[in-house]
């Protein structure tokens, strides 16, 4: 799989090595749906809590999401259909579309769309593992400045760089081209990079 920063050759996803859980799920196995869910469960939750940004809705969305899941695996899907499928990408759109569901049922309130933003080539985004943002006061300022973002500004950043999708899983989980996709994640890292500057965290980028 080709690194999207450097063109290089990168390892490729666990879940395209190891077993495939859609399948072991389908069948049943025993153990299975758990590992799945010992699997995604937290990285699901930190990209509805993106989009929600409450514990508790994006908690319920995880669930609801987990539940599809094994109803479509084990009843909805034949075998064959579940050993094609790009489970991650397919999870992650499920609670996305969840998730947007239960945002616009409490707000109609509407955001500006990332495409009147400018597009500034800022690079990479520097994640909250990262030595510069190793202290908890950083880590609280990039959560504070992810909030203010539109939705789907958080929503690529989450993808992108805490969950480090590919421009084509992403393209699965939220639609759209992979060309275009790229362009709204630069404009997302400018959106980020402005709204950590106001809080004075000016190297984190």
């Amino acid at each position: 799989m080709k690194n999207s920063w450097t063109g290089g050759e990168t390892a490729l996803p666990a879940e395209y090595v190891e077993e495939n859980l859609a399948v072991a799920v389908h069948r049943r196995e025993p153990g299975a749906f758990e590992r799945m869910i010992d699997r995604f469960e937290t990285p699901m939750f930190g990209y509805a809590h993106g989009i929600l940004q409450n514990t508790f809705d994006a908690q319920e969305v995880v669930q609801d999401a987990m539940m599809r899941a094994h109803r479509a695996l084990t009843k909805q899907y034949d075998e064959a259909r579940c050993a094609a499928l790009l489970l991650r990408p397919w999870l992650f759109k499920t609670v996305r579309n969840l998730s947007l569901n239960r945002r616009r049922s409490k707000t109609r309130a509407l955001e500006q769309p990332l495409e009147s933003f400018d597009d500034g080539r800022i690079g990479p985004f520097v994640s909250p593992e990262s030595k510069d943002l190793e202290k908890r006061e950083e880590a609280d300022m990039l959560r504070a400045a992810m909030a203010l973002l539109p939705v789907e500004a958080r929503e690529l950043i989450v993808l992108r760089f805490m969950e480090e999708m590919s421009y084509g899983e992403i393209a699965s989980t939220v639609g759209g081209t992979e060309a275009a996709l790229r362009g709204k994640v630069f404009r997302s890292l400018k959106l980020l990079r402005e709204a950590l500057e106001k809080r004075g965290v000016t190297h984190a980028m």
